[in-house]
């Protein structure tokens, strides 16, 4: 019966989506154009230096400074975090489908950067106060924002670099991953935060490309394995059949869901799946199954797209402002999905209104508006609906990035 009203909901949504959603023909040189504005702004803010807040100064060189406890990565771009990992990834992709000199090398720069001071910041750290540490997710790895996203993109970059100190760190991921991450009973991946074994979304995403990729590098694989298990184990946990959508946190203590069904959080449980068929062999004995759960992703998220194209930051409170983030990773999975033929053509439309939706939140100088801050598990859903959305937060550039490659492709 769920899966029925579910179903019929869809089909409306598809249909309202078919007849309001199209206003705005876009082209895909217009798409290129315009992620080229936002990949551009990112460029002009990425600096590839560090600041000392005490004095102000500028350090391009900091083994010859010398740290203190003021120097910090200028920006975000210049930091060791995941959300640099999906911004390298998506800079991989755009400067592979327009031949940019300067997308393509934007990933070896960034990791250029890292690894040239690394040397001297792990000969120095001492493994306390990580979050204020220069690149320290970078030197010691305690949970999967540490690695996952930016091992994925390394793995990307080592391809074609073969650099030793990248193959370490490729290797110390690994090994994170697969022996010292936590776990349930189960083998689901886990936190100890905010209470232990919690299981979040947004591990999804921070495991399982990685691991896909380290398959495709190595040829190992229980490697791909253990990516494909944690698809289904996540949705185990997370999915709500009422609903459709996925809740943010699982608590094992408590042995129930937490948090609320938050926009990106059910974003990155998508993209992680669309990331893996990307890789998966024709031939694995699951991958039906994979296709399915994704179908059914896009089937129940369609009937909660709004008029204008974009996704609410709780999903289903149509109260709560619209979200940028979500909506990006959305688009460029159902995109991505089409573009593969893993689902059916006639989500077309669901997609083109999204980037159109998400076209009136990139300003004239390439800054992208409406994504939600960092965003950890909350205790009541008024937490989600007061995240603020700072300005081009650094959160969705990567995903709004990605969705616009894909729709290029789905306009060819």
């Amino acid at each position: 019966m769920v899966h029925m009203i579910i179903r019929c909901l869809f089909i409306k949504a598809l249909l309202l989506v078919s007849l309001f959603g199209m206003g705005q023909e876009v082209s895909k040189e217009d798409v290129l154009s315009t992620i080229c504005r936002v990949a551009d702004h990112v460029i002009q803010q990425t600096t590839y230096r560090y600041y000392d807040q005490a004095d102000g100064k500028q350090i391009d060189d900091l083994s010859c400074y010398g740290y203190n406890k003021y120097v910090v990565p200028q920006n975000g771009y210049n930091d060791w975090k995941y959300w640099n990992g999906v911004i390298h990834l998506s800079f991989n992709a755009l400067g592979k489908i327009t031949g940019i000199e300067r997308y393509q090398n934007y990933t070896k720069k960034n990791f250029e950067f890292f690894f040239k001071d690394r040397p001297y910041l792990k000969s120095i750290y001492k493994g306390n106060d990580q979050w204020h540490f220069p690149v320290a997710q970078g030197i010691n790895i305690t949970q999967l924002d540490d690695c996952g996203a930016m091992g994925a993109s390394l793995i990307e970059l080592y391809e074609n670099n073969r650099v030793v100190a990248y193959k370490e760190y490729i290797d110390m991921a690994a090994d994170y991953i697969m022996y010292r991450q936590q776990r349930l009973d189960d083998g689901t991946f886990s936190r100890p935060v905010p209470y232990n074994h919690t299981v979040w979304a947004d591990d999804l995403y921070m495991s399982v490309p990685f691991l896909i990729r380290m398959w495709k590098l190595t040829g190992i694989e229980l490697y791909m394995e253990e990516a494909v298990n944690q698809i289904f184990l996540f949705d185990k946990h997370l999915y709500d059949e009422k609903v459709g959508l996925m809740w943010h946190c699982y608590y094992d203590d408590l042995k129930v869901n937490g948090g609320t069904y938050w926009g990106r959080c059910n974003g990155w449980m998508m993209v992680a799946i669309a990331d893996l068929l990307r890789f998966l062999p024709e031939n694995h004995s699951r991958r039906n199954e994979v296709i399915a759960l994704l179908n059914r992703q896009i089937q129940n998220l369609a009937q909660y797209q709004s008029a204008s194209g974009l996704w609410h930051q709780i999903l289903n409170k149509e109260d709560s402002y619209l979200e940028t983030s979500c909506s990006a990773m959305f688009v460029y999975s159902i995109a991505l999905a089409i573009n593969n033929g893993w689902v059916d053509k006639r989500y077309k439309t669901i997609a083109l209104t999204g980037w159109n939706g998400l076209l009136t939140c990139i300003t004239d100088e390439g800054a992208v508006t409406g994504i939600c801050a960092g965003t950890g598990i909350g205790n009541d859903v008024k937490f989600y609906y007061d995240r603020p959305t700072p300005y081009n937060d650094i959160h969705g550039l990567g995903a709004m990035l990605l969705a616009g490659v894909e729709v290029s492709k789905l306009l060819d």
